[in-house]
């Protein structure tokens, strides 16, 4: 079988995951992966690893992703593909940092940066350090956590890199708004948003779109709040990304009830078929339908 056929499981793989169909996802990514492997394609095969992986840490099956990540770096290393394996190392760092291993996450930061650092990868080194101003935010270091953050951002904005801005501005802004700093939170999130729909990120834009409407929310917007959640909700849509949709009906349901409660009803039973769609049966159950 062709490599072009191994991409196009890989596409469905991709797809089965944002429609929330998570068993079709892992064996299409593991049929995909091994696709690559008989084609003698490492760079592909690792790829698709680091796909697993995502997948499996985005369902918190931390073993598994971690296994997939570790086999995806050898390949990167045997390739000598220092990108990649940064990369993956950044992967594990974030993983450890789910699990609350702190100490191994900074760890594999620090070797990732080390990686990057080598190639002269400045996207890859703004990439470590955005995620060390994860890690800071998390821990409540949020001084330590705005230094890295714009750090970041220089070093993308050396590189060019419109994506890695459009991310580490989200990261910015969210932390703006636990600062309750609204004004510098509004604003970085409209950039990052802007910046998304420049680099074709529709998942991204959607993201920061969220993430402002809950930011108007907050500050008694509510009229935007519901253009924001509105505007999130149909580009989860049209990329098919279920889970995500129905958790943006519902914010929608929340803030519509006093006002229009038919459109509100509407939204939760919706996103009670959405939750349905997906497997998430208790999510579903949890949803008063009138």
């Amino acid at each position: 079988m062709s490599d072009h056929s191994a991409d196009a499981i890989l596409a469905q793989a991709e797809a089965h995951w944002m429609s929330g169909e998570a068993q079709q996802a892992r064996e299409a990514f593991r049929r995909a992966r091994m696709l690559y492997h008989q084609a003698a394609n490492a760079e592909g095969e690792a790829n698709a690893l680091i796909l697993l992986g995502d997948f499996e840490a985005d369902h918190d099956h931390w073993d598994e992703a971690g296994l997939a990540y570790a086999e995806a770096r050898q390949l990167y290393t045997r390739l000598g593909d220092q990108h990649g394996q940064g990369n993956t190392l950044v992967r594990l760092g974030r993983l450890s940092q789910s699990r609350a291993r702190i100490a191994e996450a900074e760890q594999y930061y620090q070797s990732a940066q080390e990686v990057f650092s080598a190639a002269g990868d400045m996207s890859g080194m703004a990439h470590v350090t955005k995620r060390r101003g994860h890690l800071a935010r998390d821990q409540g270091r949020h001084d330590a956590a705005l230094d890295h953050y714009h750090q970041a951002l220089e070093l993308y904005r050396r590189a060019g890199d419109t994506l890695g801005r459009a991310n580490t501005l989200k990261g910015l802004a969210s932390l703006h708004r636990r600062l309750g700093h609204a004004d510098k939170a509004h604003q970085d999130f409209e950039s990052a948003r802007d910046l998304y729909a420049e680099a074709g990120d529709v998942l991204g834009e959607a993201a920061a779109c969220r993430g402002l409407g809950h930011l108007l929310r907050q500050v008694g917007d509510h009229d935007g709040a519901v253009s924001a959640l509105d505007a999130a909700r149909h580009l989860y849509a049209a990329m098919g990304h279920l889970k995500a949709e129905a958790e943006t009906r519902l914010e929608l349901a929340e803030d519509l009830a006093p006002s229009d409660p038919g459109k509100a009803r509407a939204h939760r039973k919706h996103a009670h078929d959405l939750f349905l769609r997906v497997g998430d049966v208790d999510q579903a159950a949890a949803i008063t339908v009138d």
